[in-house]
């Protein structure tokens, strides 16, 4: 399986430090640790492409590539996650959606055309949708039902999936979600 991980685009903001990145050579402050912890847990023996759209963007080669497509994504990156969403089903491709937005929204990535829904926490939802695809299925909505994972127990982040040049910042996780 070729899992094409996108990463949509942040709005310019004041807080996207864009002028000041750009004295330092970098391109984005944080990389989307989210996508590589992702990686991390599916099978290792599939290949992964990680575009982090604040980067760089998806070629026709990528999604050529592709079995299947990946994103996450905040509520702040809605328009380029519908975007991206709508390209998908555009190229033909069956396309993954998770990820805190959806998790509280998931009617929008329906809505837009996602295929499978992977809410919660992917420690838990991720083998689900791996089953699912195993069994040839097509879509398919997965949840937590309120478990929570022992990320003691998570996967070191596919970090050989970054160019680490791009980014000024690398987040470090120890605990999991704002109650923590």
């Amino acid at each position: 399986m070729r899992v094409l991980l996108l990463y949509p685009l942040f709005p310019k903001s004041f807080w996207s430090f864009d002028k000041a990145l750009e004295l330092i050579g970098r391109k984005v402050t944080l990389p989307p640790l989210s996508l590589i912890t992702v990686a991390a847990l599916l099978p290792q023996t599939w290949e992964f492409r990680l575009v982090d759209r604040n980067v760089d963007y998806e070629s026709d080669a990528d999604w050529y590539w592709a079995d299947l497509v990946i994103l996450s994504g905040m509520i702040v990156q809605k328009e380029d996650m519908q975007f991206l969403i709508e390209a998908a089903k555009r190229h033909r491709k069956p396309i993954a959606v998770g990820g805190p937005y959806v998790t509280s929204v998931p009617e929008f990535a329906q809505a837009a055309g996602a295929d499978f829904l992977v809410l919660d926490e992917g420690e838990i939802t991720l083998p689900m949708l791996v089953a699912a695809l195993e069994r040839g299925e097509t879509a398919g909505i997965f949840r937590a039902n309120g478990e929570k994972p022992d990320i003691t127990h998570t996967p070191v982040p596919r970090f050989d999936l970054l160019n680490l040049n791009a980014y000024s910042d690398m987040s470090v996780q120890f605990s999991r979600g704002c109650p923590y």
